[in-house]
């Protein structure tokens, strides 16, 4: 990579280039996706066309620039997107963001963090559903984005587990009820989303998949950090999207990634046996023995509006009893796995309270999010309530 000091008085003289700078407005704060090693992208939106999209990123004040693509949208804003290469792991990228060489973000928020692949310096991730809520009505998302921003060790990204952007998964939402209260959080924390049944009240292809840029094809798609490998599913309304071809896939992706990995983590909307509101997903419930078999750690959902941590499963479902009384440290769990409900990250269910329902390690009717981190062969996930900053659930897995 090729590195130059940043010349203030040029990109002041530049700016004569536009013709109407006047009218260019940001309406989208730029956000990070596919955050690797060596790699990243950066996306955000302007009202009108411009003839460049550019960044300038670097350490430590030494700035390189790299040129990006846009696409129009059919609301007739326009999409800018970047991307990065030949990035050193581990290391922290400053970026600005330019439209025909006029800055339109240099905020201390904006910063790239390469992924780290020494699995012994570990990372750390997000996992939540149930966000993009209207903030005016029952909805908390800015609560949920200043308590990830309070976090005493910064995440390196989020799994986002479904109903992204209430009502109906529309485009047309995602910017008052998903980008602008997370508008800090998303520029410099991959978000990695589920689709949920609530995306699904409009086409996602036009709408959910033009927002994100995601692995394979953006339904469901699994990707690795570090010694971790993830999967994420599209369970649609309960009844999977092309179940046939996506179960299909789901196995020949656990099939190769056997003996990589210590750590097998499935995220997806729906429930499969649960004591919540929602009742059992009898679809989920069929993936278990593949779980089971294929030595799938944590499965991960929204949907429920509250939480709820399972004891460990087996293949058909059942408890595994050996580990019911020792419910906040695991070994390895052959032919079982963790299945945890975190669907309070942006609305909670009103007159709901949990029964105490003996598949159940930990209920807890409140706004929240986890904070699993995965150094070496440990895992340890933390549990925050949202009005609090408190842990109020903690449980450690060792391989």
């Amino acid at each position: 990579m090729i590195f130059r000091l940043l010349p203030i008085l040029i990109v002041t003289s530049l700016s004569a280039c536009v013709k109407d700078s006047s009218k260019l407005k940001m309406i989208r704060r730029p956000y990070v996706q596919n955050v690797w090693a060596d790699s990243a992208s950066v996306i955000w939106k302007t009202n009108v066309q411009t003839d460049n999209c550019h960044i300038m990123y670097g350490i430590n004040q030494v700035y390189a620039d790299k040129m990006g693509k846009t696409v129009k949208n059919p609301d007739g804003t326009f999409t800018h997107t970047v991307t990065l290469t030949g990035l050193q792991q581990g290391q922290r990228y400053k970026y600005t963001v330019y439209n025909d060489n006029v800055m339109l973000d240099n905020s201390e928020m904006n910063f790239i963090d390469a992924q780290r692949t020494d699995s012994t310096v570990g990372f750390s991730f997000l996992a939540f559903g149930d966000m993009g809520r209207n903030p005016y009505d029952d909805g908390f998302p800015q609560v949920t984005a200043t308590q990830i921003l309070a976090l005493p060790r910064h995440p390196d990204f989020i799994t986002a587990l479904g109903d992204i952007v209430y009502p109906s998964g529309e485009s047309s939402k995602y910017d008052e009820y998903l980008f602008g209260p997370f508008a800090y959080a998303f520029s410099n924390i991959p978000f990695y989303p589920a689709l949920g049944n609530h995306d699904w009240g409009v086409n996602p292809d036009e709408n959910f998949c033009k927002e994100w840029k995601l692995p394979n094809n953006e339904h469901y798609y699994s990707y690795n950090y570090q010694n971790t490998h993830f999967i994420t599913l599209d369970s649609k309304d309960g009844d999977f999207y092309n179940f046939a071809e996506q179960k299909a896939w789901l196995i020949n992706d656990l099939q190769q990634a056997q003996g990589l990995y210590d750590f097998i983590v499935v995220s997806l909307h729906h429930p499969g046996r649960n004591c919540t509101y929602k009742g059992d997903g009898a679809n989920v419930m069929t993936l278990y023995p593949i779980f089971a078999q294929y030595n799938v750690d944590l499965v991960l959902n929204g949907h429920a509006h509250t939480y709820e941590r399972l004891h460990p499963f087996d293949a058909n479902g059942n408890v595994l009893e050996q580990f019911r009384n020792n419910i906040q440290q695991y070994p390895d769990l052959p032919n079982g796995f963790i299945s945890i409900t975190a669907g309070a990250g942006g609305v909670l269910q009103p007159n709901f309270t949990p029964d105490g329902c003996n598949l159940a390690a930990k209920q807890y009717h409140r706004g929240h999010f986890i904070q699993f981190e995965i150094s070496g062969k440990k895992l340890t996930a933390k549990a925050y309530d949202l009005q609090s900053g408190l842990v109020f659930d903690q449980f450690d897995m060792q391989k």
